[in-house]
C-alpha cells in the first residue's frame, strides 16, 4: 500500500489535520485491512477506483462525506484501488458539507472529476487548491467554535466561555455530534493511545495514572470502547512489531 500526506501550514493549519492519498497495487491477493483511530474529527474521502468499505460495509457512493467519528473503524480496500481524501480537525468540517447544501456537493463532484485524471502527487496538489479556495480560516465564528472545543478538551468549559451549559451541549451536538464529555473521553484515548503507540514499554498501571483514568481497569474499558481493542493488546502488537 503507498499512502501518501500533506499536514497544511499556516492557515488551513487549524481547520484540517491532513490531505491524504492512498493506493493498492492490483494483483495483490488480499484485501488491505487497517484501523482508523478516532479523534473526534470529520472528514471527505473519495473512492477512485476499487472497492472500499468501512467496519464490513462497503461505500458504495464515489464520495463519501463522514461529518462525526465516534469509534475506530477498520478500513478495508481491495487491490488496485485508489482513494484520497481531507480530514478536518473536530467540529471545523464546512457548515455546508455538514448540511449537504447542494451547490457544495456540486463542488465535490467537480472535484471528484479532477482527482480521477491525476495520479497521488496530483491528488495532493488538488485537494490542497481546493482547500485553500473554500476553506474559511478567517471566519469568526469558527474561530470561536475551535476555541469553545478546545476549552471542552481540557475541560475548561464553565468559567472561561460565555455559554451556558445547554448551549454548549447543543453547538457540541451540532458540530460533533456527541455531548462534551464524551468528546473529553474519546480525546483523553486518543492522545493516551499516540502516546503508548511511542512507547510501548511503559507500565501500564503507572500509564493509566499519568493520564487521567482512574485505574488500569477503567483504562481498558475505555479503549475498547473507543479503540476496539485494550491497552495490553496494543502493547504487545507493537512489542512484537518493533
Amino acid at each position: 500500500m503507498d499512502f501518501r500526506i500533506v499536514k497544511p501550514q499556516g492557515k488551513l493549519s487549524g481547520h484540517i489535520q491532513a490531505i491524504w492519498s492512498v493506493s493498492t497495487l492490483d494483483g495483490q491477493h488480499n484485501t488491505t485491512q487497517k484501523p482508523l483511530y478516532c479523534d473526534g474529527g470529520s472528514g471527505v474521502t473519495f473512492v477512485l477506483s476499487g472497492e472500499v468499505g468501512l467496519s464490513n460495509t462497503s461505500i458504495r457512493e464515489p464520495i463519501l462525506v463522514q461529518k462525526y467519528n465516534h469509534k475506530t473503524q477498520i478500513i478495508e480496500i481491495s487491490p488496485g484501488a485508489q482513494l484520497c481524501g481531507i480530514r478536518f480537525h473536530p467540529g471545523m468540517m464546512l457548515p455546508s458539507l455538514i448540511s449537504n447544501e447542494s451547490q457544495m456537493m456540486d463542488l465535490l463532484v467537480v472535484l471528484y472529476d479532477q482527482l480521477a485524471q491525476k495520479n497521488q502527487s496530483g491528488h495532493l496538489a488538488t485537494l490542497y487548491r481546493w482547500c485553500e479556495q473554500h476553506t474559511l480560516p478567517d471566519n469568526p465564528d469558527l474561530a470561536k467554535r475551535a476555541m469553545l472545543i478546545k476549552l471542552a478538551t481540557q475541560g475548561k468549559i464553565g468559567e472561561q466561555f460565555p455559554y451556558n451549559q445547554r448551549q454548549v451541549e447543543r453547538h457540541f451536538r451540532q458540530w460533533l455530534g456527541m455531548s462534551p464529555k464524551y468528546f473529553q473521553r474519546l480525546r483523553r484515548v486518543h492522545s493516551s493511545l499516540s502516546k503508548l503507540r511511542a512507547n510501548p514499554y511503559v507500565s501500564l498501571a503507572d500509564f493509566a495514572f499519568e493520564h487521567g483514568f482512574s485505574d488500569q481497569a477503567h483504562m481498558t474499558r475505555e479503549f475498547k470502547a473507543f479503540v476496539l481493542t485494550t491497552p495490553g493488546e496494543l502493547s504487545r502488537r507493537l512489542k512484537a512489531t518493533s
